[in-house]
């Protein structure tokens, strides 16, 4: 387990802070409804590796208070201001807010970049009695379409198996395997992520992956040969919006005190 703050994640994300930004996914609002009224109280919840932001808008819904936090200061550049979001630069295993002080911890797809004992002892140090966890995410994209789908699945599992960091397993296990701070309750199972998208849309996305910014940095850019593969099976030559879903997942509960 990663007990350290992640040095290479704020790298990682940093260099594609912008595409982040523009082309990430958010969450189902369902599941942030549901994970408020979990929470012994609605004051104030830490979201942790908050990137730009993409979750800590759906909190400022139901919370007073977001705390927002992040080890990469190019993804908090790129944050929009909001009356209830604090945002913070600081790593997950030290971030300045008092014990007792939150109702609920979430981290959106980042938990697997310093899940441990670390962070674990953070969460219960800020948690108030009764706090809730979630750590949330999705598994790769789903096309409705087979030659597109069978090329995404080549280029997720081949053409980028040399550049995906070791972490990205976590992910691919649904979290399965790190260390829960609490007790767990069953996930929702019924809840997907849903997008209408072109294929400009599509390359923009793919191109916030971590495994594209490794091959970048390497100097090989794996999205020049998938883009035409694409295009040639994409309807109207990439131009027509196509239903993008994402299986949500993750693993939630009380945090132990």
């Amino acid at each position: 387990m990663n007990d350290q703050p992640s040095d290479q994640a704020a790298a990682l994300f940093g260099a594609v802070s912008q595409a982040y930004a523009a082309h990430r996914p958010t969450y189902p609002e369902r599941f942030f409804a549901e994970f408020a009224a979990r929470c012994p109280g609605q004051q104030r919840v830490w979201d942790c590796g908050c990137g730009s932001g993409q979750a800590s808008l759906a909190l400022a819904e139901h919370f007073e208070q977001v705390v927002a936090s992040d080890a990469s200061s190019e993804q908090l550049q790129l944050a929009p201001q909001h009356p209830r979001i604090r945002w913070l630069q600081a790593p997950a295993n030290a971030v300045p807010l008092e014990p007792a002080s939150v109702d609920g911890v979430l981290v959106a797809a980042a938990v697997h970049w310093f899940a441990g004992e670390a962070f674990n002892a953070e969460v219960r140090r800020v948690a108030r009695p009764g706090a809730v966890m979630a750590w949330i995410g999705y598994l790769p994209l789903q096309l409705q379409q087979p030659d597109l789908q069978q090329q995404l699945d080549r280029f997720y599992g081949s053409t980028l198996e040399p550049w995906w960091p070791p972490q990205r397993r976590w992910v691919d296990q649904r979290y399965a395997g790190l260390p829960f701070p609490g007790k767990e309750w069953p996930f929702p199972s019924d809840q997907w992520i849903e997008r209408h998208w072109n294929l400009s849309d599509l390359l923009g996305y793919l191109a916030s992956w971590s495994a594209v910014s490794n091959a970048r940095r390497s100097g090989v850019d794996p999205l020049q040969a998938l883009e035409p593969e694409l295009r040639r099976h994409w309807p109207a030559a990439g131009a027509q919006p196509l239903l993008v879903r994402w299986p949500f997942m993750g693993r939630w509960g009380v945090i132990h005190a």
